[in-house]
């Protein structure tokens, strides 16, 4: 008899563990958009916000993991580059307190003086969420071969 009270007491459990976690994705995504915005806008103060502060990713280069580079980012702004970005077929997973967003996207890189580069990479963000706010910990990106997803 006892086994029958405890199965409707885990499954009330299972209930409000899930609306905890109600909404985590979609501030993930939030969190993500936010990024693109001030990335496009060149504000590297507000997207770097959204980043831990010893955040580290695999760039687009196949270099080694390194810092991400918002210093070389102010500078490269400052100089003229122009970036746009579209966020295509992106996906988030919760688990409790961290948050794994995986996607593609387009972007147009137009350096200083220079004309516009085109790619699609692929994109894969550790997002952890500390103090209720979704923070990036983690960045991957590469290009996609074939460069159009469908």
């Amino acid at each position: 008899m006892r086994r029958w009270q405890i199965l409707p007491s885990i499954f009330v459990l299972l209930l409000v563990c899930d609306e905890v976690t109600a909404g985590d994705r979609e501030d993930v995504l939030a969190t993500m958009d936010a990024i693109k915005t001030a990335w496009t806008s060149g504000d590297v103060d507000t997207a770097q916000k959204h980043f831990l502060p010893k955040v580290d990713n695999f760039d687009i280069d196949g270099g080694l993991l390194s810092p991400m580079g918002f210093d070389d980012a102010r500078a490269a702004f400052a100089a003229g580059l122009k970036f746009k970005v579209q966020l295509i077929h992106n996906d988030v997973r919760v688990y409790g307190d961290t948050g794994i967003l995986r996607g593609y996207q387009v972007r147009q890189v137009t350096p200083p003086g220079g004309t516009p580069i085109n790619m699609t990479i692929r994109v894969s963000v550790v997002f952890v969420k500390q103090k209720g706010q979704w923070k990036v910990a983690h960045w991957h990106a590469s290009h996609l071969t074939p460069p159009n997803p469908k």
